[in-house]
């Protein structure tokens, strides 16, 4: 399939699950996230989840992060679609937050960070393949913002589905990620 007929397909899948199975799936993954280790990270850069996109609840993991590992500084962007970039700024408790025009929640205004301090990023995805390929929303902000990452910044995906068995179109552009955390198993590319 190719990645316009993949979009779709998981666009209308997460359509397909009911808020009651969002939120199972959401805790199940957060239990798995939990076993990763965090000793050696300082800043955590994750993504505000779209209202109605039944999207893994990354409040949960943040909160859970503020409780079990405070001195983890959280990063979260805010894009520029003039440019299809990220800008990076750090997440505070009082870090006031807005909806942009695309329903998109970012921070307001705050301290920015560069994308090689990050050690691990949680990557939005539709889909993932075998090889640890993804596919997102289409608009290439991840595949830029990656590009700026140290290269053993820790790339994770999460996932409510298996992964595909390989994809038909990699873009010499697009990065992989290193895991992909799914309510089955946490998968190691």
């Amino acid at each position: 399939m190719k990645k316009a007929e993949l979009r779709a397909l998981y666009l209308q899948k997460r359509r397909n699950m009911t808020t009651e199975q969002v939120e199972h799936a959401s805790t199940v993954v957060l239990n798995k996230f939990s076993t990763l280790p965090f000793d050696e990270i300082k800043y955590l850069h994750t993504f505000y989840p779209i209202t109605g996109k039944h999207e893994f609840d990354t409040l949960l993991l943040v909160n859970w992060l503020r409780e079990k590992h405070p001195r983890i500084r959280l990063v979260l962007s805010r894009s520029n679609f003039e440019t299809h970039t990220l800008e990076h700024i750090i997440w505070e408790d009082a870090t006031t937050l807005v909806m942009n025009r695309w329903g998109i929640t970012e921070p307001q205004d705050g301290v920015t960070v560069e994308p090689d301090m990050i050690d691990l990023i949680v990557i939005p995805l539709l889909a993932f393949d075998t090889k640890g390929n993804r596919i997102g929303y289409g608009k290439g902000f991840y595949d830029r913002f990656l590009a700026e990452c140290r290269p053993d910044a820790v790339k994770t995906g999460i996932s409510f589905f298996p992964p595909e068995e390989q994809f038909s179109e990699v873009d010499r552009f697009d990065i992989p990620l290193d895991l992909c955390i799914t309510p089955e198993k946490i998968w190691k590319f």
